[in-house]
Parts: structure tokens; C-alpha cells; sequence
């Protein structure tokens, strides 16, 4: 063993009050200790399935490692007045960026290169620490590491780096939700945004008259988010050479069509219009891990999908982000997403999107403002420090790329919350944003920001309701309607405020009261008419006198939320695991699309779904008995106008290209071949389209040529999906009907053994 104090002395001119004073000394010790060049098998076979696949990592050249994470004083020495949090003597609740620039001071003060450890170095010397000398990695605060958050790939490598560019840092040492053991061993891998730590403090105006407005400083408003159980180390060796992997993006990001100007094409507004679809496959969805696997599933889907959040991109797709979990609060939930693209006629298969590995990623939000979409998210079970009530990334290009994950600094003290975002966000008059959010208990609250999201206060009141969705009126003043876990003699209540939810006035609703598994939607539509999506009843049966019809209604309101005219619901579905007690719309999330189409979608059904229609339909006095089946299909059956559109890079190489038309229904229909090209001129993906459905084959392509996957879509519905591991080997091939496995389905591992063959039927395995 090898061990090396370093000591690094900086000597610079401060000014005080216009007038250079002399010189101050700057010196730091910093203990490291000298990890060999070395090789080990990085990863764990039976470990999270982020761990794997095992492969043989070199460390190619020894490097020096600090002892022990960085300490308070010694980060001081870089901020003085830094506001972290001290555990056990070290520097935690620092962000990424935060650790980052103190190695960079640290190396200019130096004169040699300090940085983070990859996440290849801190397994290494964590496997290694006992010999070398390390203090145990596995005891203290977890630690920052270098990399972006990202599969491994397999294949021995030396001095990995990660990609080239991510949402996630890799965070080691521990688990972020739960401190458990179980997450203490030298491959687990835990991850959360770079921008996580505690706000900078920055000068901001408090509500009081201009002339006496005294300054206040964001953080001082006792509010523990950022204050977080994360430090970091300290590497003194130059940067690995390898050059970043490129990141692969999810297939919900990838083919994304800018073009906007189909997107106003629509049925005839006059004429009633409703269909139904089914949002998410089967699998995942209510299906055991086994299943899931069994289907050739990724391993970070699960059963249990819920708490959804949906907005129609400015093109014209819907974008559907949800949580995917075994049980709602378990650490290993993070956020899936879907898209149905415009002019198809079903829901891509789910992607991953979003993780905070380590941490429960709860409650999505969408919003579109103007041509921006925002997704609000929250992580309400952060058991070692820090979380805020929620977090957001935005994206410009409908949803194709997403800006770093960005945290609240609030400027005020905040009040009783979940962290757990609702399903409205509202844009005032006066420029003004609110979140809606859980409060505690019975309540719900907004959040807001006047300023872009620079800051943010919470406005100080609680709503009549949990899960309580919001909408402006045309008098400025703010209306919440329902939420669950109130009632007023048995009915929903509803919350007005006229002073930006500092204050709220509750009253009774003619709705009924809900209770847990139900979340209603309100919506301002471009008529002027407010839109309303409930149940008829509370989960569990129960109703108010007065009301008998039973499942689940929307309903229009011509006088700001007077009174209301209601149309029931049709193809709904009971709940996914209660005796039958009425049909429910579970949680939901309503918007409207730029054609004026209506789309609600709903989970805690089998499987969750998605009703699109118009105001006619909901206007229309004479009922719909279509059965199911008719509801779910299309009822194009020729096209017109069919033209070829086409979309560049800014090198003006071929992106996309593509041909779509009319349908007799009136809706904009994908028909012919579209194909997606890399930007180095090769295929990425081809599909061929007849009045919306894909026929034929659908292949998407690595960017070395090799298949990722391939769909075979025969003419009688159903299909086959065959997916490939990297290097061309079949990884599982599945038969589908209706969005539901059924058929033959079989996994092979990357040696190409069989690792499982079974018999789906709608969804379902048959046992043998």
C-alpha cells in the first residue's frame, strides 16, 4: 500500500471596498491513496438487472483515490460560505456540478488533473479497498461518480467511461430511498440528476410594497429539499482515454416527426366522434415478473402502471408518461412512456424514459406550454435526504430530446405535502405558473412561480380534496374540482380561490365524493366549455343519494362550473382487482389536442385506456350501444390526398420520410412506407402503413446495421415481435393480438440457450 498527502496552496488578491488587500494562503490536504492498474469482473449476475451483463473490466493505469470522501472543511476551503450539509465530519448535499468544479479548482491550485471517479474506478477500488487501504467505501455517504447513468454493454472493455450524455449521474455507495444493506455491495448502482443538492442561495423580492421590498435569499426558508446524504471522492489521475459511448435513445424519443401542420386535421366537428383504445400492453400490465419476462419485456417494466400523465405534442402525437412498479412506493419505480404517433391507429409499445435509480419515481405530469413540453415529476419515499416536491426537464422538439432535470428553489417556508404532482398545470394571466400537488391528509396544493421557474413559492392554501385537478376561469379565479378522501354529505367537493390559492372556498358539487384509486380531470376547452371526468361512484360502490347510474361520466359546463350537463362514459372497464362495483375511469388525465379531439385516458383497468373523441359526441343525445369491439376499431376504410413528406437534418441529409392522407372518417391516416435514417445516411427504422395499421414488416436497426428488433403484422390483426440481443443473436420472440400477447412466446440468453418457452392467450400464460 501506497498512501500520498497532498498539499495544495493557492494564493490570490480579494478586494475590500475598492482597495486590494494582501495576499491570502489557501492550503489543502487532501490523503490519497494509490489504486494498481488491474482487471476484475465488474457487475453482479444476481444483482438488479441494471448490474448486469457481467463482463471483464481493465483498469488500465494505477490511480491515486482520496481516502475518504471530501470533508467539510476541506470543501470549504473552495465555498466558504457554502450551504452543505455535514455527516460525520464530511461534505454531503452537494449537487454534481458542485463536485465537479471543486475538482477542477482543486486541479488548478494543483496543477494536475483531480476529478470523479468513473464508476469502473470506484468498483474497482471498492472490490480492492481492504488491501489498498481505502476507507470502506460501503460505510459512508454514497458518492458522485463520473458517468452518466446507462446500460453496460457486454464484451470485455477497458477504462469505460459511460455515454457521451444522459439525464442521470451514477451515484455509488448505498441506496438513495432506503439505506437497507442490500444496496450496500460494490456493484449496485444508484442514480439521480446532476443538478441535485442544495439551491444556491439568490437574491429575490418578497411580496411587500416596492418602497420598503427588502431583499431575501432563496434557501432561507428552512426547507429541507437538496440536503441530501450524497458526498464524493476525489480521483488525481488524467481522464481515461476512451472516448464516450453514444447514447441510445428510447424508442418513444426516436422518429419524432417536427412537422405540425397535419396535426389540425380532424373528423367533422359537427358530426358525434368517439372510439376507445387500449393504452399499454399485456404485458406488463397487471402481470407477475414472471410473465413480464417471459414476454421479452425490458426487466424495469412491471405490473403495476398507474398515475398518469398525458399531453398532445405540438405535432400531434400523444405522449403518455407513467410509472411503472410492483408496489406503488417501492424504490426500484421509474417512469415509462409511450407514444401514439399521429396518424396511427395504436400506442407504440412502452419505453423506458426516466430513472432515478435507487429512488421511487412517482406522480408524472405533462404540460404543454405553448410549443414546450414539460414533464413534472416527484420522488415522495427519498429516505436518505433531500427530495423536493418535485422536479422537472422540458423538451422543444415534442419530445424527442429533454433538458437537464431541473429542482425548485422555493423562497418561502413550505407548508404539509406529498411529493406527488397532480394531473393540471396552469399558466395565469399575469404569466404566473402553478403545479398542482398532494398536500397532506385530505388536501391538495399549488405551487407556484412568477418567474419562469427561477423560483418557486407555495401559495400558502389547501384544497377541499387529495388529487384535486385544476382549471382558470374566465374571472381570474382558480377552481379545483374533487379529489379523494372528502366529501361533502357524500358528494365531491369543490375549492375556488381569487387570490392565487392563498385561500379557498369549498363547497358541494353535484358529483359524487371519490376515494383512493380514482383521480378526476377538469379541461378548459379551445369552445370555452369546461370539460369534467369522474365516477358515478367511490370505489368500493358507495354514492350519494341521488345518484344511481353506476361507471364513469364526463360532463360539460357552459357557466364556469354552475352547473353541468353529464353524459355517461361508454367502454369503460372495472376496476383491475376489486369485486365488481361499477366501472371507473381509476386516475385520469384529459387533453386537447390541436384538431379539437378530446383525449382521456384512465388506469387501474385491464388494461388502462384511452377514449379520443369530440364535443358533438358529448352533446349527442342519443346513446352509444356500439359493443366493445366496434368501439376499438377503425372505421376508415378508403383515403385521398395521399402525399410523401420529408424531414432533414441541418446537414440536409434524409431524416425521414413518409406518406399519409385522408381517411373517410375524416382522420389524418398514415399510408405507404415510412423509413427513418441515421445521420450518417442508413436505415433506422421502416414501416409500412395501410389507413393507419401497420402491414408487413417494421424493423428498427442499430446504427451498425444490425437489428434491434423486427414486428411481422400479418392481414388477420395479428403479429409477431422478435427482438435480437447486440451482435445479432434472438433474444425472445412473441405473438400479439390487440396489444395483448397470444400465442408462442420464447427468450434465449446471449449464449443462445433457451431460457423460457411459453403459450400466452390474451394476455395470459396457460399454464401447462
Amino acid at each position: 500500500m501506497i498512501r500520498f498527502r497532498t498539499t495544495a496552496t493557492l494564493v490570490f488578491l480579494v478586494s475590500v471596498a475598492g482597495c486590494a488587500s494582501g495576499p491570502e494562503v489557501i492550503s489543502i490536504d487532501v490523503d490519497l491513496v494509490e489504486i494498481p492498474a488491474g482487471s476484475f469482473m465488474m457487475g453482479d449476475a444476481k444483482g438488479y438487472w441494471d448490474s448486469q451483463p457481467v463482463r471483464k473490466v481493465t483498469i488500465s493505469k494505477a490511480f491515486r483515490m482520496s481516502v475518504t470522501e471530501i470533508t467539510a472543511e476541506q470543501y470549504r476551503k473552495f465555498r466558504p460560505d457554502a450551504d452543505i450539509v455535514e455527516k460525520d465530519g464530511l461534505a454531503t448535499g452537494v449537487s454534481w456540478h458542485d463536485a465537479a468544479a471543486f475538482c477542477r479548482w482543486l486541479s488548478k491550485i494543483k496543477g494536475k488533473t483531480y476529478r470523479l471517479p468513473t464508476e469502473a474506478e470506484w468498483e474497482y477500488a471498492c472490490r480492492k479497498g481492504i488491501e489498498s487501504g481505502l476507507k470502506n467505501t460501503l460505510s459512508g455517504p454514497l458518492e458522485w461518480c463520473s458517468d452518466w447513468y446507462g446500460d453496460y454493454r457486454p464484451g470485455e472493455v477497458a477504462d469505460p467511461v459511460g455515454t457521451i450524455n444522459g439525464l442521470t449521474k451514477v451515484v455509488r455507495g448505498g441506496g438513495l430511498d432506503s439505506n437497507n444493506p442490500k444496496y450496500a455491495t460494490p456493484s449496485n448502482r444508484r442514480a439521480i440528476a446532476p443538478a441535485f443538492g442544495i439551491p444556491a442561495k439568490i437574491e429575490i423580492e418578497i411580496e411587500k410594497p416596492a418602497a420598503t421590498r427588502p431583499a431575501e435569499k432563496a434557501g432561507d426558508s428552512g426547507d429541507p429539499s437538496g440536503r441530501h446524504a450524497i458526498g464524493f471522492r476525489v480521483v488525481q489521475s488524467p481522464i481515461p482515454a476512451p472516448a464516450p459511448l453514444t447514447r441510445r435513445d428510447f424508442f418513444v424519443q426516436r422518429g419524432v416527426k417536427q412537422t405540425t401542420s397535419p396535426a389540425k386535421i380532424a373528423p367533422d366537428p359537427s358530426e358525434p366522434y368517439f372510439r376507445k383504445r387500449y393504452l399499454l400492453p399485456t404485458p406488463p400490465e397487471n402481470c407477475s415478473r414472471e410473465v413480464i419476462d417471459a414476454a421479452g419485456l425490458h426487466p424495469s417494466f412491471r405490473g403495476h402502471n398507474h398515475s398518469p400523465a398525458l399531453e398532445v405534442c405540438p405535432n400531434g402525437d400523444l405522449l403518455l408518461v407513467i410509472y411503472t412498479s410492483q408496489s406503488e412506493y417501492e424504490a426500484e419505480v421509474s417512469l415509462m412512456a409511450a407514444r401514439l404517433r399521429f396518424g396511427t391507429d395504436q400506442w407504440d409499445m412502452p419505453s423506458r424514459l426516466i430513472d432515478f435509480a435507487g429512488a421511487n419515481d412517482h406522480a408524472p405530469l405533462l404540460w404543454k406550454d405553448s410549443k414546450t413540453i414539460k414533464l413534472f415529476w416527484g420522488s415522495p419515499r427519498f429516505g436518505t435526504g433531500g427530495a423536493f416536491p418535485f422536479q422537472w426537464t422540458s423538451s422543444k422538439d415534442n419530445g424527442a430530446t429533454w433538458s437537464e432535470v431541473r429542482f425548485p428553489h422555493f423562497v418561502n417556508r413550505i407548508g404539509p405535502h406529498s411529493k406527488q404532482p397532480i394531473n393540471t398545470v396552469l399558466r395565469a394571466r399575469d404569466k404566473t405558473i402553478y403545479v398542482a400537488s398532494d398536500g397532506s391528509g385530505g388536501r391538495s396544493v399549488l405551487w407556484a412561480s412568477a418567474d419562469e421557474g427561477k423560483t418557486w413559492r407555495d401559495t400558502g392554501g389547501r384544497t377541499g380534496g387529495r388529487h384535486t385537478t385544476f382549471v382558470l376561469l374566465k374571472d381570474k379565479s382558480i377552481l379545483g374540482m374533487g379529489g379523494k378522501n372528502t366529501n361533502i354529505d357524500g358528494f365531491m367537493p369543490k375549492s375556488v380561490s381569487t387570490d392565487g390559492g392563498k385561500t379557498w372556498e369549498v363547497s358541494k358539487t353535484p358529483f359524487p365524493a371519490l376515494a383512493s384509486n380514482q383521480r378526476p380531470s377538469i379541461l378548459r376547452l379551445k369552445s370555452g366549455r369546461l370539460l369534467f371526468a369522474c365516477d358515478y361512484q367511490k370505489r368500493g360502490g358507495d354514492q350519494p343519494k341521488g345518484i344511481a347510474r353506476r361507471g364513469a361520466m364526463v360532463a360539460l359546463s357552459e357557466d364556469e362550473g354552475k352547473t353541468w350537463r353529464m353524459k355517461k362514459l361508454v367502454g369503460t372497464q372495472q376496476h383491475e382487482r376489486d369485486k365488481p362495483w361499477g366501472e371507473t375511469i381509476g386516475y385520469s388525465a384529459a387533453r386537447q389536442g390541436p384538431n379539437g379531439m378530446i383525449h382521456l385516458i384512465t388506469t387501474m383497468n385491464r388494461p388502462c385506456l384511452h377514449f379520443e373523441f369530440n364535443e358533438a359526441w358529448i352533446l349527442s343525445d342519443a346513446p352509444d350501444k356500439r359493443s366493445n369491439e366496434e368501439l376499438m376499431a377503425s372505421a376508415a376504410t378508403k383515403i385521398s390526398d395521399v402525399m410523401e413528406y420529408q424531414e432533414t437534418y441541418h446537414s440536409s441529409k434524409v431524416r425521414m420520410v413518409w406518406r399519409a392522407g385522408r381517411g373517410d372518417d375524416g382522420r389524418h391516416l398514415m399510408h405507404g412506407t415510412e423509413t427513418w435514417y441515421y445521420p450518417g445516411g442508413h436505415r433506422q427504422y421502416q414501416a409500412t402503413y395501410k389507413l393507419g395499421r401497420k402491414i408487413g414488416a417494421e424493423t428498427l436497426w442499430d446504427d451498425d446495421g444490425k437489428a434491434i428488433w423486427q414486428w411481422d403484422h400479418a392481414p388477420d390483426g395479428t403479429s409477431v415481435w422478435t427482438q435480437y440481443w447486440p451482435g445479432g443473436r434472438r433474444k425472445s420472440r412473441s405473438a400479439w393480438r390487440n396489444h395483448h400477447a397470444h400465442g408462442e412466446a420464447a427468450c434465449w440468453g446471449r449464449d443462445g440457450k433457451i431460457v423460457s418457452k411459453v403459450t400466452f392467450h390474451n394476455g395470459a400464460v396457460l399454464r401447462q
